[in-house]
């Protein structure tokens, strides 16, 4: 098979316009509907593990997660305000995140990975690194929300009823559940690559890898995937950027969440 080796006038042209479609896209304040949620994140279940049994917990931002309300969710019936079973607690989750998280890297390794090796097996190297320069972006929802999610376990009612070694355990159950995380915004850009090189190159992609990642990205929030669940939360409903993609106002949030989660940020922040 002869590799795409370079551009026509007309397909460079739109590279911009498919940088823009795929910023836009990681913009996006649409509601979650959780039933294409759920179906989304199934096919992405059956695609990357054998397991077929586990809950789906939605919340309305990663906040929720962050302040350790899911730990009422897992544990409903559990007394986690009570220092004398703290302990004991939290060992539990601790083995349960620990042994039976999902990677964020084998969503990568079963999805993203094997399409983009197919589809760059098609193109002249250089063409591929040039379009991939191209064509990259950082999200800023992704790069702004984690900096303002710190600390937000000391909210929470059963950090406060802790004691001090209690307290620092639950500061380290966020480094656990990050290694679970994904999130759509962050994958745009691959998107952008991918979705170019299919529509205007006439690239072949590995089809149902391809329909599962472009409707995670349209269908899912930030997602934090485990054998027994999956967290996933809603999208901002509030994104206040200029024509630069910069923040209109230094002193008012850029993001908003329907949960009163809101992001801060600087005028220097972009995302080219």
């Amino acid at each position: 098979m002869q590799l795409i080796s370079e551009l026509t006038p007309h397909q460079e042209a739109l590279l911009c316009e498919y940088k823009r479609k795929w910023q836009l896209a990681a913009l996006s304040t649409q509601p979650i509907d959780t039933q294409k949620a759920t179906q989304t994140i199934k096919a992405i279940y059956k695609q990357i593990t054998s397991v077929e049994e586990f809950d789906i917990i939605f919340f309305d931002s990663p906040f929720g997660i962050a302040n350790l309300s899911f730990l009422n969710c897992i544990y409903p019936h559990e007394d986690w305000c009570n220092p004398r079973k703290l302990n004991n607690l939290i060992r539990r989750i601790e083995k349960q995140l620990l042994k039976k998280w999902l990677f964020s890297n084998t969503f990568h390794r079963y999805i993203v990975s094997p399409l983009i090796e197919k589809v760059g097996s098609q193109l002249d190297i250089c063409l591929w690194n040039y379009l991939q320069k191209q064509l990259r972006f950082w999200s800023i929802i992704h790069s702004l929300i984690p900096v303002n999610l710190r600390d937000s376990e000391k909210l929470s009612p059963v950090w406060k009823s802790a004691k001090t070694n209690q307290q620092r355990r639950l500061e380290g159950l966020w480094h656990f559940l990050v290694s679970g995380l994904v999130v759509p915004d962050a994958e745009c850009s691959v998107c952008c690559l991918l979705d170019y090189c299919i529509s205007e190159l006439q690239c072949f992609p590995e089809d149902n890898l391809w329909h599962i990642l472009k409707t995670f990205v349209a269908d899912c929030g930030w997602t934090f995937f485990f054998q027994d669940f999956c967290f996933t939360c809603n999208r901002p409903y509030k994104v206040m950027l200029n024509e630069q993609d910069q923040p209109l106002c230094e002193n008012e949030a850029v993001i908003e969440f329907l949960d009163g989660f809101s992001v801060f940020t600087k005028h220097d922040i972009s995302l080219s």
